[in-house]
């Protein structure tokens, strides 16, 4: 039964403030202290911009601190003063070395959003939406030197809603993984939990996602082409090029209707639905769009201000 009294919380991203919301508010788990990246310039004017959990941990009056690199002396003798049982890394954005995990008694855990070792890297939302994949998880494990690749402490499979795009998952993953950890750290709490090895031969890879990766592709089948958009929505959002400006696709429907227009051709305008585009298989009916420097607006009222003509083609071909 390990000791668990002295937790500090590390993470960056939306994912990790729930679970820092959970266990601030719980009588065994309250972190003592909160480790996130520091603040960076955003938007149009590089506003310094706190961080998802750094604008959590001050609401829930917890010390936070920034370092440039939790590798460095300053960093580790933070932890060191600290004397921490255990970390806990959620989305934190910087690698954790062995001599910064020794530092805790139980080294370091962390909550990874796919059911290890199948999608292991920085984005495993995105690429078991953009896979087509009906069913994922979360998993709590030991942090190694390699990668995502540590000894599994829990897991929970988890399906994956058929309309459901990477903010809402992400979001959902967010509010159950943090009551998971909390219920894991009861159990470990209460009573030893062995460690399983993670099978090296299941191993799958999702690698962080590139700007090349946003650009649709009209000439895949309209199922590939929802999943790529499920994947990338609502942030940073896919996209075609569509009277030579970029127009973001968040939302769509897959039609099973071919036509003899080519691929990326508006074949039919839906009365308050959208826009139905030919793919190299099927139709896909555009629901959500996002013309540049605009807001997000449905399709329909994207095709009565922007005139839509059947046989126009979308693509950087077009």
């Amino acid at each position: 039964m390990p000791p668990l009294q002295r937790i500090v919380f590390l993470g960056s991203s939306e994912f990790a403030v729930p679970s820092l919301q959970v266990l601030s508010e719980s009588v065994d788990f309250r972190p003592l202290a909160v480790i996130t990246q520091p603040d960076r310039p955003s938007g149009r004017n590089l506003k310094l911009t706190f961080t998802p959990v750094k604008k959590a941990a001050l609401q829930l009056n917890l010390p936070v601190f920034q370092p440039e690199d939790i590798n460095s002396a300053e960093a580790r003798e933070y932890l060191e003063n600290l004397h921490p049982d255990l970390l806990i890394v959620i989305a934190y954005g910087q690698k954790l070395k062995s001599r910064v995990r020794n530092i805790s008694k139980n080294g370091a855990i962390n909550l990874h959003p796919s059911l290890l070792p199948a999608l292991r890297g920085a984005a495993p939302i995105p690429f078991a939406l953009w896979q087509g994949l009906k069913q994922t998880g979360l998993t709590i494990f030991q942090l190694t030197d390699k990668m995502d690749a540590g000894p599994i402490l829990a897991q929970m499979p988890l399906f994956i809603f058929p309309d459901e795009n990477a903010t809402d998952m992400t979001e959902r993953f967010a509010y159950i993984g943090a009551q998971f950890l909390l219920e894991f750290l009861q159990k470990w709490q209460e009573h030893d939990i062995e460690p399983v090895l993670q099978d090296e031969s299941k191993a799958t890879y999702c690698r962080k996602l590139e700007k090349e990766d946003f650009l649709l592709d009209w000439n895949k089948s309209a199922a590939e082409l929802q999943n790529h958009i499920r994947a990338l929505s609502l942030t940073p959002g896919a996209y075609t090029i569509f009277r030579g400006r970029q127009l973001k696709i968040l939302q769509a429907e897959v039609k099973p209707e071919q036509s003899s227009y080519p691929a990326g051709s508006i074949v039919s305008i839906p009365k308050n639905e959208g826009f139905c585009v030919q793919t190299k298989e099927g139709q896909l009916l555009l629901k959500k769009v996002q013309p540049a420097g605009k807001k997000v607006m449905s399709a329909w009222d994207y095709h009565l201000g922007a005139g839509l003509e059947i046989g126009e083609r979308m693509g950087s071909d077009a």
